[in-house]
């Protein structure tokens, strides 16, 4: 009989789609909020690497992880990185199909 538990991958998709999720609706409008942003973004990172160490996200999310700066100038560079944390974040969500 298969197993109904999620695997650790699966379980590492789930917590990096909402945390995301949770990092894309934060403002990033002020200097104030690009401080909260890059240290909300450190806190999931640390997560990943000390509880799902094996899970590689793909490589442009550490890019949206580090690009607070460029997305806070460039209107532009914001939707086109938001647009394809989207649609990573809905392949994490669908990974356990």
């Amino acid at each position: 009989m298969a197993s109904t538990e999620p695997t650790t991958n699966e379980t590492a998709a789930q917590y990096l789609a909402a945390q995301l999720e949770r990092l894309m609706a934060l403002p990033l409008a002020t200097a104030e909020d690009a401080e909260r942003w890059d240290s909300e973004c450190a806190d999931v990172q640390t997560a990943l690497e000390t509880r799902f160490p094996g899970f590689k996200p793909e490589h442009f999310v550490w890019h949206f992880f580090t690009d607070s700066d460029i997305r806070r100038k460039d209107v532009g560079y914001s939707q086109r990185q938001h647009n394809a944390i989207s649609e990573y974040i809905s392949r994490l969500r669908h990974e356990r199909a």
